[in-house]
C-alpha cells in the first residue's frame, strides 16, 4: 500500500515538473516573440526606405537610358539626310555616295529596331506600349521617304526635278517630326518618374533639337544646290527661321551652368560649337545663300556641300552625348550607392536578428534550461538510457561543474555499454566475413531446441571446393578475399529472415526458418549458381572461379539441433564425393 502511494506521489511530482517547464518555456517564447516583432517592425522601416531609394535610382537610370536611345535614333535618322541629299545631287560619284547611304540607313534601322523592341521591355518601370504606334508611324514615313529618294537617285541627272527633290527632303523632315511625340512621351515619363529629371530631359531635348535644326538648315538649301538652280524665296525664308531657332536654343543651353552635371572637361565642347558650328558652319551656309540668291552656279556640289557642312555639326552631337553620358554616370553612381545602402541595411538587420536570437537563447539557457537539463539527464542515466554530451553547457560556474560531473558519469556508463556490446559482438560475429560465428549459431540452435521450434527449420551446410588449393596456389590473403566474397554472395542470395554463419574454415551454414526441404534445396541451388557464375576479381585483375558443395537437411526428419547438423554434414560429404559443385539433401 505504501509503495503504491509513493508511486502516485512520484507520478504527480513528475507531471507538475513537466507543466512548470512548459509554462516557463511558453513565457520565454512570448517574450522572445514580442522583442523580435518590435525589432522586425523597426528593421522593416529601415529596409523599406533603403529599398525604395534603390528602386527609384534603378528606375531613373533605366528611363534615362531609354530616352538616350530615342535621342540617338533621332540623331541617326537626321544624319541619314546627308547622304540622302547627296545621292540626289547632280555630278556626284554615285558609287561612294550609295555605299555611304547604305551604311547610314543600316545604322538608323538598327537603332530604330532597338527602341521598338524596348517599347515592351519588362526592365522598364512600366510598359512603354504607347510608343509602339508612334514608332510604327516613324517607320512608315521612313519607308516612303527612302523610296522617293531612291526613285529620284535612279533618274538621269537631267530628269531630276527641283520640286521632287524638295519633297523628298521634306519627307525625311517628316520622319523626325513623327519622332517628336516619342520625345514628348519620354520627357513626360521622366518627369513622372522623378521631377528632378525634368530639367535634364528638357535640356537633352533642346540639345537634340540643335543637331536636328543644324541639319535642317543645310537641307533646306540642298534641293536647289542638288540641281544647280537659284534659291527660291521659300528656301531662304525657311533657312532664316531655322537659323533664328538655333540661335534662340543656343542662348538657353549655351550659357554657363545651363546643363546640370556637365563635367568641366566638357566646357570645351561649348567653345567648339561657338567656333565650328555657329562660326564656320554658318559661314558655309552664308556662302551658299549669297550665290543662290542670284545664280545657280554654286561653288560646290550637293555632295561637297554635305561633306563640308556635316563635320561642323559634330560638336553639337558631342555636347549632347557628353551631357547624357554624365547624367547616366551620375544616375548609375546613385543606383550603386542606393544598392550599397540597401545591402548594408539588410546585412545589419540580419546581424541584429542573429545577435538578438543569440542573446535570447543565452538568457534562456542561464535562467532555467540548465536545471531542467540536469534533472532530465540524471533521470535518464538512472533508467539506463543514453543522453547527449553535457560538458561545457553550464558555463564556468557551479552549473558547469555539475554538468561536468554528469558528463563523467555518462562517459563511464557509455564505456561500459560499448564494452559489453563489443564483447557480445566478438563472441557472436566472425571477424573476417561479418557473419555470425559457429558459437552464435549453436546458441540459436540450442534456443530453438529449448523452445520446441526445431522442427520448423532447414539447415544448409556449404563448403568451398578446393579451398586448400586456393590458399596453396594464391596465398592466404587471396583465400580471405574468397571467403569475404563468398559471404557477400550468400547474403545477396538469401532472404532477410534467413540466418547465415561461418561454420568454420571454408564452411558456411544457412538456417531457413519455416521452409520445407524442397524450398531449402532451391535456396541452396540459387547460392551455388550465383557463386559459380560470378568470378572473383583479385587485386591484380585476375579472375578466380569458385564453386561450392552443399548439404541440405530438414529438422522434421532430424530432430534436435545436433541431429540436423549431422544430417546436413552427411549430405555435404555426399555432394563432395559426387564431384563437388552440387546440392545434395
Amino acid at each position: 500500500m505504501t509503495n503504491h502511494t509513493d508511486n502516485e506521489l512520484e507520478d504527480r511530482k513528475s507531471v507538475g515538473d513537466i507543466r512548470s517547464a512548459k509554462l516557463l518555456r511558453r513565457k520565454l517564447q512570448w517574450l522572445i516573440g514580442i522583442v523580435v516583432a518590435c525589432t522586425g517592425v523597426l528593421a522593416t522601416e529601415i529596409i523599406a526606405a533603403s529599398y525604395s531609394d534603390f528602386v527609384i535610382a534603378r528606375r531613373n537610370l533605366v528611363e534615362v537610358m531609354a530616352f538616350c536611345r530615342v535621342l540617338d535614333t533621332a540623331t541617326y535618322l537626321s544624319a541619314e539626310r546627308g547622304p540622302s541629299n547627296g545621292v540626289m545631287g547632280i555630278g556626284v560619284a554615285t558609287g561612294s555616295v550609295q555605299a555611304r547611304l547604305a551604311e547610314f540607313r543600316s545604322r538608323s534601322d538598327a537603332a530604330l529596331s532597338e527602341i521598338i523592341a524596348g517599347a515592351t521591355d519588362g526592365s522598364r518601370s512600366e510598359p512603354a506600349a504607347a510608343l509602339s504606334p508612334i514608332l510604327a508611324e516613324v517607320q512608315r514615313r521612313l519607308v516612303i521617304a527612302r523610296a522617293e529618294i531612291d526613285r529620284i537617285a535612279a533618274l538621269p541627272p537631267e530628269r531630276r526635278d527641283l520640286k521632287e527633290i524638295q519633297l523628298a527632303i521634306e519627307g525625311m523632315f517628316a520622319v523626325i517630326d513623327a519622332m517628336r511625340p516619342a520625345f514628348d512621351w519620354n520627357i513626360q515619363r521622366l518627369t513622372n518618374t522623378d521631377p528632378d529629371l525634368a530639367g535634364i530631359a528638357i535640356a537633352a531635348h533642346m540639345l537634340a533639337n540643335l543637331r536636328e535644326d543644324g541639319g535642317r538648315l543645310a537641307s533646306q538649301l540642298m534641293a536647289p544646290v542638288a540641281v544647280g538652280q537659284p534659291l527660291e524665296a521659300r528656301n531662304i525664308a525657311d533657312s532664316e527661321r531655322t537659323r533664328g531657332r538655333l540661335q534662340e536654343i543656343w542662348s538657353v543651353v549655351g550659357r554657363p551652368g545651363a546643363l546640370p552635371g556637365l563635367k568641366p572637361k566638357n566646357i570645351a565642347d561649348i567653345a567648339a560649337i561657338e567656333h565650328e558650328f555657329f562660326g564656320e558652319g554658318f559661314a558655309i551656309i552664308d556662302s551658299v545663300v549669297s550665290v543662290g540668291r542670284h545664280t545657280g552656279h554654286y561653288p560646290m556640289t550637293a555632295e561637297q556641300f554635305t561633306d563640308r557642312y556635316v563635320p561642323k555639326m559634330k560638336p553639337l552631337e558631342t555636347l549632347r552625348r557628353d551631357f547624357m553620358d554624365a547624367t547616366v554616370e551620375r544616375l548609375a553612381s546613385s543606383k550603386t550607392q542606393a544598392s550599397i545602402k540597401l545591402t548594408i541595411a539588410s546585412t545589419a538587420t540580419f546581424a541584429l536578428f542573429i545577435v538578438l536570437l543569440i542573446l535570447m537563447r543565452r538568457a534562456r539557457s542561464l535562467v532555467f534550461e540548465p536545471l531542467l537539463l540536469a534533472r532530465h539527464s540524471i533521470i535518464e542515466l538512472a533508467n539506463d538510457r543514453p543522453i547527449a554530451r553535457l560538458s561545457g553547457k553550464g558555463g564556468e560556474g557551479e552549473m558547469g561543474r555539475l554538468f561536468d560531473a554528469i558528463d563523467v558519469l555518462r562517459v563511464r556508463l557509455d564505456e561500459r555499454t560499448l564494452l559489453m556490446k563489443h564483447l557480445e559482438r566478438q563472441a557472436e560475429t566472425d571477424e573476417l566475413t561479418g557473419l555470425l560465428n559457429r558459437r552464435a549459431l549453436e546458441l540459436i540452435g540450442g534456443a530453438e531446441d529449448a523452445a520446441g521450434n526445431d522442427k520448423n527449420a532447414c539447415l544448409i551446410l556449404m563448403d568451398i571446393d578446393h579451398f586448400k588449393q586456393i590458399n596453396d596456389t594464391h596465398g592466404h590473403l587471396v583465400g580471405d578475399i574468397v571467403l569475404k566474397e563468398t559471404a557477400r554472395i550468400i547474403r545477396y542470395s538469401v532472404r532477410s529472415s534467413d540466418l547465415v554463419a561461418r561454420f568454420g574454415g571454408e564452411e558456411f551454414a544457412v538456417i531457413t526458418p519455416g521452409d520445407d526441404l524442397e524450398a531449402a534445396r532451391a535456396l541452396a541451388e540459387r547460392i551455388r549458381s550465383n557463386l559459380a557464375r560470378a568470378p572473383i576479381t583479385l587485386a591484380d585483375g585476375r579472375e578466380l572461379n569458385v564453386t561450392a558443395s552443399f548439404g541440405v537437411a530438414g529438422a522434421d526428419a532430424n530432430p534436435g539441433w545436433k541431429g540436423l547438423i549431422e544430417s546436413a554434414d552427411t549430405e555435404l560429404y555426399r555432394a563432395k564425393s559426387a564431384g563437388r559443385n552440387r546440392v545434395c539433401g
